[in-house]
């Protein structure tokens, strides 16, 4: 079976949009592991967890609170963030975004990634401060090299399909087809690239989704630019304005 089309896209939906979502479906207690939400890049929110050391949000319709428990002493250990605290909801061109405020202060923000309303209920934020050194661009470098298992030092054809599990925020899908040269034209919002230079300002947060095409499925939009295949990337078009000015594009 040959490839055609090979899509990252980051699990932005399972039951909920973030378009969809709404301030008040967040309301009541979150809780997540209070070492992976210092850490991770990603953070998984749950209704109620089992783990000793937790950071647990309380939404409500005006009020918002941040606590810090250790439920494994006798008895449990609770502390707080000393002033006040808020959270607001900003809408943007690449998704929907929480800011954290300390005493009117931008303290944090973070990308609304997925809502899960199951029977074990689940919000998946992504925070900027964690990604906002993680380009696009290693990502474009990572599909070509690893996702496509290419190595520049092989003589031999191996661009055969290697199913990536570095990141959990990326799913693969696979269509039939065959796979190209791993150099690509970039196309970023419906725009062609002359290089990957642009690619360093992008924001891997407000970035939602990257695609690559063989050159059977784009040649007949972009021509002989696409002997190589295409890859798509659909990311903030605000900043990428600036960006494509900024590069005399």
């Amino acid at each position: 079976m040959k490839i055609t089309a090979l899509i990252l896209g980051f699990i932005l939906l399972t039951n909920f949009s973030f378009s969809q979502i709404k301030k008040k479906e967040l309301n009541g207690i979150w809780k997540t592991n209070s070492e992976l939400f210092s850490k991770t890049d990603t953070i998984k929110f749950y209704r109620n967890i089992n783990s000793c050391y937790q950071t647990k949000w309380s939404i409500g319709k005006r009020k918002f609170r941040t606590n810090e428990l250790n439920i494994c002493t006798e008895p449990p250990r609770i502390s707080g963030i000393v002033g006040k605290e808020k959270i607001k909801f900003r809408k943007k061109d690449f998704g929907q975004i929480i800011e954290y405020y300390q005493n009117g202060i931008l303290a944090d923000k973070f990308r609304i990634i997925e809502l899960n309303k199951q029977s074990t209920q689940e919000l998946k934020l992504m925070r900027f401060d964690k990604l906002f050194e993680q380009k696009v661009h290693k990502y474009v470098d990572s599909l070509v090299f690893k996702v496509l298992d290419y190595d520049p030092d092989k003589t031999e054809n191996n661009y055969g399909v290697k199913i990536s599990n570095s990141n959990p925020n990326v799913k693969i899908k696979i269509r039939d087809g065959g796979i190209g040269n791993p150099e690509p034209l970039i196309v970023v919002n419906g725009r062609p690239l002359q290089d990957r230079e642009p690619l360093k300002e992008l924001l891997l947060v407000e970035t939602y989704e990257i695609k690559y095409l063989t050159k059977e499925q784009s040649a007949s939009i972009y021509g002989s630019r696409a002997i190589n295949g295409v890859v798509l990337l659909l990311t903030s078009e605000k900043r990428f304005k600036k960006i494509w000015n900024k590069y005399g594009r």
